[in-house]
């Protein structure tokens, strides 16, 4: 038997960022197994992992890794300057369920930036 979150979705964010580079980790991914690896529109690659911690919570922890991300691409350190490195996130999102559809919401804090992840089943 597969993880309870397995299944594809859409990803949107938005951000407190009011820096010079441009977000672009909006998408679709795949969690299987709980798992997921995927390359968003700048071509940097999130692998993330989803662990169920009660009914209507969910931890996720993603990495995101910008080597093979185009040359215009970086992330950002915690202290909002540029960052060419992978960046590790961490998050509790609520988990929400109608039937068979399923939408995990939540707040990434990292360093000055705050990011409002959603994502659903597609």
């Amino acid at each position: 038997m597969g993880h309870p979150l397995d299944g594809k979705y859409s990803i949107t964010t938005s951000s407190s960022y009011t820096g010079p580079v441009k977000k672009k980790s909006d998408g679709e991914t795949e969690i299987i197994d709980g798992r997921t690896d995927r390359y968003d529109s700048s071509n940097c690659r999130w692998i993330s992992v989803f662990e169920m911690i009660s009914d209507d919570e969910v931890r996720m922890v993603s990495v995101a890794d910008p080597s093979e991300a185009h040359v215009d691409f970086l992330l950002t350190a915690p202290d909002g300057s540029p960052a060419a490195g992978a960046v590790r996130y961490e998050a509790i999102l609520k988990l929400s369920r109608n039937g068979d559809q399923i939408q995990m919401t939540g707040q990434i804090k990292y360093g000055y930036e705050n990011v409002y992840l959603t994502m659903r089943s597609i």
